[in-house]
């Protein structure tokens, strides 16, 4: 709890005097722009009753007479997320004697024990760039493509939701739709220029070696060495398009993915490959939309396929916004399956603090049990989430 205390006085003490900037530099022509935010997770009958996250962002750009912008952009953080699942992966469900392999796109395994993990800290992103009337390229630590043009339901727990939670209060979220494969890995990017609201991207990771805040290639779990995910392809599409008389704002998204997995141990796993969709529509106070996300996990032979579903509707009262969230999801690999869902009410107090706060039940079953635990055995919580957010 001290942990928590400290981490939460810092994130106020960075982020709350301060404000959005851009700073031109006469002598060079340099536009320069800092980012924060900063967010605190409660949940009374959680495992971890407090939770929180810090992150910073900086970014720095020239535009040249033809128009050609270049430039470089940075963030980092630091994160106290579920102790067992820090970075979404982790050992999941009931103990068993003997380790299994994790898989390569969920992360998740089956072990003797969760691991006991406290805060981290991350560089997420720090690459070069260069865009013009051609797209744009991109070199260096980044998501890939398929992460960074993912569309899905409007969630009003900005790090808490029950799908792509940054912040994982009970150490039981199973639905991951948003397509990060490599995470903050070294990559090659390009991305065309946006017509008629339609754009399209490629990464390439050579070897996805670095663990990031929300997601980690990199770990073993429970005693068992994780895989390793090396040149790793990404496409994806993406559409954000504004309808002129009616004024309703559509977006959607679709990815593709696929990678060579290694092990250790030959004929586990062989090629991971994952397929996303996802899109919304925005009204003047109503929003809603859906994603969902499919993948091998890279197990050879098949038979540790995951799949994810998140849908999610927002409508707005005044000042404050209502949402309702359903997340379901399995994972063969370790034989859970899981079904949720999420009433919540937020408001934005001013232009830097949001508060929002609900109600989230996860239900989640087991099959396929070692002895002498039941062959089905189920887990299911509920209650109060809150999530207080700073940001500029």
């Amino acid at each position: 709890m001290r942990l928590t205390l400290t981490g939460i006085a810092f994130a106020l003490a960075i982020v709350a005097p301060s404000h959005a900037q851009d700073v031109w530099d006469d002598a060079g022509g340099i536009e320069t722009e800092w980012t924060g935010e900063a967010a605190l997770v409660l949940t009374p009958d959680g495992d971890e009753p407090a939770m929180f996250l810090v992150e910073g962002g900086f970014s720095a750009n020239y535009v040249f007479q033809n128009g050609v912008e270049a430039g470089f952009r940075g963030s980092a953080g630091v994160q106290y997320d579920h102790p067992g699942r820090a970075g979404f992966s982790g050992v999941y469900g009931p103990g068993q004697p003997v380790p299994g392999p994790s898989g390569a796109y969920s992360g998740l395994a089956r072990g003797p024990a969760s691991e006991e993990i406290g805060a981290r800290g991350s560089i997420e992103t720090a690459y070069i760039y260069v865009e013009g009337g051609y797209g744009e390229a991109r070199a260096g630590l980044d998501q890939g493509a398929a992460a960074r043009f993912f569309e899905g339901a409007p969630v009003l727990m900005r790090h808490a939701s029950l799908a792509n939670p940054a912040l994982d209060p009970t150490g039981l979220a199973l639905a991951r739709t948003n397509h990060d494969l490599t995470g903050p890995a070294l990559k090659l990017s390009y991305s065309t220029p946006r017509i008629l609201g339609l754009r399209a991207g490629a990464s390439f990771t050579l070897e996805a070696d670095r663990r990031g805040l929300d997601r980690d290639p990199e770990r073993s779990l429970g005693g068992a060495p994780g895989p390793r995910i090396e040149n790793a392809t990404e496409l994806a599409v993406n559409l954000s398009r504004r309808l002129p008389r009616s004024g309703v704002r559509l977006r959607a998204a679709a990815g593709w993915s696929t990678a060579d997995v290694s092990f250790a141990a030959p004929g586990v796993y062989d090629t991971v490959e994952t397929w996303s969709a996802g899109g919304s529509a925005e009204f003047s106070s109503f929003a809603f939309g859906a994603s969902w996300l499919g993948s091998d996990n890279g197990f050879a032979g098949g038979g540790g396929d995951y799949s994810a579903l998140s849908v999610g509707a927002r409508l707005t009262l005044g000042k404050v916004d209502a949402g309702l969230e359903y997340a379901h999801a399995e994972d063969e690999g370790v034989s859970a399956e899981s079904e949720a869902w999420g009433l919540t009410f937020a408001r934005n107090i001013n232009d830097s603090l949001r508060i929002a706060g609900g109600w989230q039940t996860l239900d989640t079953t087991y099959t396929r049990n070692p002895a002498p635990l039941p062959l089905r055995i189920g887990d299911k919580t509920d209650g109060i989430v809150i999530e207080i957010t700073l940001f500029r």
